[in-house]
């Protein structure tokens, strides 16, 4: 009965390999023009409502409507993205370059709806890093995401939230903090303090009217 066992899970997992399709020079060009379109909307809600819904509703309820109309956006290209996943396997830099693959991961990264998707793709990125795919660092920041999902500290220190200076802090705080930087650096990440001084500095400029009314004139960089 075992060896019956073993034999279909040794039939499935060839099966599922197998199901996956060869990507042809003209697949490419298709799955590419694909991730462009998915990686535009992605982009257009990455940052902060529009100055004109701003205006027009107040910040507060611009927030509400922009992070509503950004969740709808995120379904839709979580949908495309396991439609791609399915059909040729993960689309890392191997598959279809830098670019390209930025444009797959980036749905995968903002799916804090679906913890068990962001999962299964961290595992299949590591599956394409070992076969020779650049995504190691996309790998560090997905990994970073689903600790912080799961409300576990971080190995890599990517993912942030703000002290009351206006100052980038780990969410959740740190596996090593020992270590970090060297750890950082093998998966071509830059130093903590470079990071998290780089985004001080652009949470500063995007929320500068709310620090200038605190007393807060430039960014409370980490020395």
């Amino acid at each position: 009965m075992r060896k019956i066992i073993s034999l279909l899970v040794i039939i499935i997992a060839l099966t599922s390999c197998t199901n996956k399709k060869n990507i042809s020079e003209e697949d490419k060009k298709q799955i590419i023009s694909e991730l462009n379109v998915i990686d535009i909307l992605d982009q257009k809600y990455a940052g902060i409502p529009p100055t004109a819904l701003r205006e027009k509703h107040g910040y507060e309820k611009a927030w509400e409507i922009f992070e509503r109309q950004r969740d709808s956006i995120g379904i839709i290209n979580q949908q495309k993205i396991k439609e791609l996943f399915n059909k040729y396997g993960y689309l890392g830099e191997r598959k279809v370059g830098q670019k390209a693959s930025t444009s797959f991961w980036l749905p995968i990264q903002h799916a804090d709806n679906d913890i068990p998707f962001q999962q299964e793709m961290l595992t299949a990125m590591e599956k394409e890093i070992k076969n020779g795919s650049n995504d190691k660092y996309h790998y560090a920041m997905l990994e970073d995401r689903i600790q912080v999902n799961l409300n576990k500290p971080q190995r890599f220190g990517t993912q942030l939230t703000y002290n009351k200076n206006g100052q980038a802090i780990p969410k959740n705080g740190l596996l090593d903090s020992t270590n970090i930087d060297s750890i950082r650096k093998e998966y071509s990440l830059p130093t903590l303090k470079k990071y998290y001084n780089e985004m001080t500095k652009s949470h500063f400029e995007m929320n500068k009217q709310m620090f200038l009314e605190k007393g807060i004139t430039k960014p409370q960089l980490y020395q």
